[in-house]
Formats: C-alpha cells, structure tokens, sequence
C-alpha cells in the first residue's frame, strides 16, 4: 500500500520492454489514468532506474540479453529502500500456463496476457498498489 501525504502524488510505474510501439501504447494509455510513466528499453536500463522506487513495474517477458524473469530476479535481490519490494506485473504475448508459473515464481505479482484489457490491467495495478480507482481516474 502506498503511503503518501496530504499533497496527491500521481502513481508512478516503470514500464520495462525491448519494443518501443509496446512502450508508447501503454505509456499513453496509463498516462490516460493519471499515472507517470518512466520507460527503460533493456531489463539492464530497468534495474538502474527501478532504484527510484517506482509504485510498480511492469515488464515485458521476452527480452534479448536478460528477459524479464532475470529482470525480477535481480529486483528482488536489491534492498527495500532500492526498489526490491516494487508490486510488479509481467507482460507476455506467451500465455501457456508455464509462462505464468514461471513468472510468479521469478518474483512478479501478477502476470497479464498480451494483448490485454486496459480496464483490466488498470485494475491489476489498483490492487497491487493499493491506489483506488479513483484515484487513479477510473470512472465508477
């Protein structure tokens, strides 16, 4: 749950993919919700900037060099107050049951099947966050 102050701070999310149209279509449609994106290319680029402790990660699966199972690993092994314990979903046109095992184990809250429903996927994000939909501008 996140823990903020009487000034409303936008949820931020760290979206993690090797294909930059994946990254532009979701940072606009989470952008629709209010929430502040930051975007890395590589898994390598995403350990780096996930030290700012984003509210969640989102990242793609199938990565070149580290994919996204390596990814999570080597975010849960930082410290908490270096992003280790970050609420984090996994993306994947991949959608066999091992997949989703897999990314559950790696260490991923959650794992969502490209394509996917954003009403969806902003729900996800609600309830591994702990931000209400309201707060993250879904009408009731």
């Amino acid at each position: 749950m996140s823990d903020r102050s009487s000034v409303q701070q936008p949820l931020r999310a760290l979206i993690v993919d090797d294909d930059l149209d994946s990254i532009i279509l979701l940072t606009t449609l989470l952008e629709l919700y209010g929430i502040d994106v930051t975007s890395a290319l590589s898994a390598a680029q995403a350990v780096q900037q996930v030290r700012s402790i984003p509210d969640i990660l989102i990242s793609d699966l199938a990565m070149p060099h580290m994919d996204g199972y390596d990814l999570i690993r080597s975010v849960r092994a930082l410290p908490p107050d270096q992003g280790g314990m970050v609420p984090a979903i996994a993306l994947s046109a991949w959608v066999v049951t091992e997949a989703h095992a897999q990314a559950i184990e790696a260490g991923f809250q959650s794992f969502v099947a490209k394509p996917y429903r954003p009403d969806e996927l902003v729900a996800m994000i609600s309830r591994l966050t702990g931000w209400s939909a309201i707060e993250l501008g879904v009408a009731a």
